[in-house]
C-alpha cells in the first residue's frame, strides 16, 4: 500500500463566527476582609496576593485514513486558531484517546498580571462599626464545540505537502482581565451592642467563596444578609 503522510498542522476554521468564547462565570482569585463592632474609626483593606489562573485548550481529532498516526503521535503538531487573536497558535504532542480518538491539548497558568497598575494595591476604606471584603475577580470564558471544521496540513513521504478537510471537537478555557471588587457595610451600634460577633458573618462570606466560580450576585446576596434585619446598612455594588 502507499505510504501515509504525517500531520504537521491543524488549521481551525470559524467561518460562521460561532466559536466566540462564552462567559461562564466569575472566578475569585484572591480576597481580604476586615470588620469590627467597635468605633467610630476607619478600616482599610487591600489585596497583596492573587492566584494565577489556568488557561487551557484541548482538541479531539477525527482519525483521517491517509494520516500515518504512528509518525504523528511522536511529533509535535501545530494548531492554528487564528480567529482567537494573538498567541493563539500552539504546538503539542498527540495522544491516542479511548475508542481510537486522537487528542491533544495545552494549558498554561497565567499569572494575572493583567490587573492595571492603577488598581494594583487598591485600598478600600470604610467606617466601623462595619465590615468589608475586597475580592480579586476574573471573568471565565469557554468554548465547547463538537463539530468544528479544520484543514489538516500534511507532509507526505514523496516530499509533497497536502491538505485534507476534516473536523475536530474543541474545549477552551480563557480569562479576561482581573479586577478588584469591594463590598462594604455599616453595622448599627445597637445591633453591635447586642452581638459583638456581627463581623464574623462577613469573614465567613469571604471564606465560603474562596475558590468560587459563578455569578457575583450570589456573593453580594450572602454579604448583604450580614446587614439585614436591622443589623445595619450596605452599599450595593455592581
Amino acid at each position: 500500500g502507499k505510504e501515509k503522510c504525517a500531520l504537521s498542522k491543524i488549521e481551525v476554521l470559524d467561518k460562521e463566527g460561532d466559536l466566540a468564547p462564552r462567559y461562564t462565570g466569575t472566578e475569585i482569585i484572591g480576597s481580604q476582609s476586615s470588620g469590627s463592632c467597635y468605633g467610630p474609626a476607619s478600616h482599610e483593606i487591600s489585596i497583596t496576593q492573587i492566584n494565577g489562573v489556568e488557561e487551557s485548550v484541548s482538541l479531539e481529532i477525527s482519525k483521517e485514513n491517509e494520516v500515518n498516526w504512528d509518525l504523528t503521535v511522536s511529533a509535535e503538531v501545530t494548531v492554528d486558531v487564528g480567529f482567537l487573536g494573538s498567541g493563539s497558535s500552539f504546538s503539542a504532542g498527540l495522544s491516542m484517546g479511548a475508542g481510537g480518538a486522537v487528542t491533544m491539548g495545552s494549558s498554561k497558568t497565567t499569572e494575572t498580571t493583567t490587573i492595571s497598575e492603577k488598581e494594583h494595591g487598591q485600598v478600600t476604606q470604610f467606617p466601623v462599626p462595619g465590615a468589608g471584603i475586597v475580592f480579586g475577580i476574573v471573568d471565565r470564558y469557554e468554548i465547547d464545540q463538537s463539530d468544528i471544521p479544520v484543514i489538516m496540513h500534511m507532509t507526505c513521504p514523496d516530499g509533497v505537502n497536502k491538505t485534507v478537510d476534516s473536523s475536530i471537537a474543541m474545549k477552551q478555557v480563557s480569562f479576561g482581565a482581573a479586577h478588584f471588587w469591594s463590598l462594604t457595610g455599616q453595622f448599627a451600634e445597637k445591633a453591635c451592642r447586642a452581638d459583638r460577633n456581627l463581623p464574623d458573618c462577613v469573614e465567613n462570606v469571604r471564606k465560603n467563596f474562596l475558590n468560587f466560580v459563578g455569578q457575583k450576585a450570589e456573593i453580594a446576596e450572602a454579604f448583604e444578609a450580614c446587614f439585614t434585619k436591622g443589623k445595619g446598612s450596605f452599599k450595593r455594588v455592581q
